[in-house]
């Protein structure tokens, strides 16, 4: 005996009312993902800054003269 199973009870909700719920959790998703991108932009823009602060900072060491050898020996050899 074969029986064939009907539709099942349909929600009490309208289509209308549970397109509004779906609507509304994608626009919260594209909100969420919209407001992760910019802080992941601040984030990198701030890193940048702070790398680029620092090898400014840098090279104002770098590029001075170097101490030569004999200036380092004859401070050694004066302190005993």
């Amino acid at each position: 005996m074969t029986t064939a199973l009907g539709a099942g009870p349909q929600p009490t909700a309208s289509p209308t009312s549970r397109g509004g719920k779906h609507r509304l959790g994608r626009r919260r998703r594209a909100r969420e993902k919209v407001l992760a991108v910019f802080v992941l932009l601040i984030a990198f823009a701030v890193t940048v800054v702070l790398l680029g602060l620092q090898w400014l900072g840098n090279q104002g060491t770098a590029s001075s003269a170097p101490i030569s050898a004999s200036q380092t020996l004859i401070s050694e050899v004066q302190a005993s």
